[in-house]
């Protein structure tokens, strides 16, 4: 099937809805596979500025392949857009898709800072399009069990959530510049840790950090703490600095009837930890297998609610407020209170 001859779903008998996704790297690539398996949905347009990605990322699914995303916002049988390309260009892709009449799942984060946020928001409101952000975490399946046992008070009262990132060696290329990227590691891997955190625990009061920002040009490394709205406490703690190979994204709640340590999904993605997704703790430490477990999974699984919500005109499964939010408390690490100096 071409681009131009967008036919009907034969098994639903709804039409499909078309796809086009701008940039076409490494997680470009999931999106493509992400919408692939998409009930309703087909990949009809790409673009990319790199002549051979085009070509093998078109080629198979019959698809228009387009140098410039302007082009493809063009194509009139181009429904929804995915924006898959560096940090500092989400906005100005997001607000050309929406003036162009697309819906748009825009990969985290949302933007840059707050105020790209906002343009973002203002444009997208009252349109009448559905637009969210990729924050494919919350769909991978050990987490949602972690969050089920929460809800079903089986961990009591939580007290205590850690979220830890551990990354074996500096992400290199545009992620690596801050003009590009917005910032450092919470701005890229790290902005999982901050939507996960309100998901497990709830509304964020408090926001205290530390960071090595002072001594680089962006932090490579930061411990924040947290206070929630229920009373519980958090930590989150990320950085660069681990040895080579190294990836370890885990989170630890302790309740008052019970503990889960979750293995994280990118550890296993990454080759860097295997085992059970879950360890539950209350007589005794219990190991819980939840499927499908992979990264690739939740990804999958977060591409295939967004198709839904269009198809329903619901509202994103993650919204931009959703993803304002992690901005939030980025610029909340930042504008932290100096720590005190003692011992000297």
């Amino acid at each position: 099937m071409r681009a131009d001859d967008v036919t009907a779903d034969s098994s639903a008998g709804a039409p499909l809805l078309g796809v086009g996704v701008i940039g076409l790297g490494e997680i470009g690539q999931f999106h493509l596979a992400g919408f692939d398996l998409a009930d309703g949905a087909k990949v009809v347009a790409v673009a990319d500025l790199d002549a051979d990605l085009r070509a093998s990322s078109a080629g198979p699914r019959g698809a228009s392949a387009y140098a410039s995303y302007t082009e493809l916002l063009g194509d009139s049988s181009v429904d929804i857009v995915s924006v898959c390309l560096p940090h500092s260009l989400h906005r100005e892709v997001a607000l050309g898709a929406i003036a162009a009449g697309k819906h748009v799942l825009i990969e985290k984060p949302l933007a840059m800072d707050l105020s790209e946020c906002d343009e973002i928001i203002g444009a997208a409101a009252g349109s009448g399009l559905v637009a969210g952000v990729q924050h494919n975490q919350l769909f991978y399946t050990a987490h949602i069990r972690a969050r089920e046992l929460i809800d079903a008070g089986e961990l009591g009262k939580i007290l205590h959530i850690r979220l830890r990132l551990g990354i074996g060696g500096k992400y290199s290329g545009w992620r690596a510049d801050p003009a590009l990227a917005g910032g450092g590691l919470l701005h890229d891997a790290g902005v999982h840790r901050l939507y996960l955190a309100p998901y497990f625990g709830g509304a964020i009061e408090e926001v205290l950090a530390l960071t090595d920002s002072t001594a680089t040009e962006v932090e490579d490394q930061a411990v924040i703490a947290l206070r929630f709205a229920s009373g519980a406490l958090g930590v989150i703690d990320v950085n660069y600095h681990g040895p080579a190979g190294m990836f370890d994204d885990s989170i630890e709640i302790v309740g008052t009837k019970g503990a889960l340590y979750i293995s994280g999904c990118e550890a296993d993605f990454e080759g860097f930890r295997a085992g059970p997704a879950i360890r539950r703790y209350d007589d005794g430490w219990r190991d819980e297998l939840v499927t499908p477990g992979r990264w690739d999974d939740s990804v999958n699984a977060s591409i295939g609610a967004f198709v839904e919500a269009v198809q329903t005109g619901s509202a994103a499964p993650v919204t931009l407020a959703d993803g304002r939010r992690v901005l939030e408390l980025i610029a909340a690490v930042h504008n932290s209170p100096a720590p005190v100096t003692v011992g000297r």
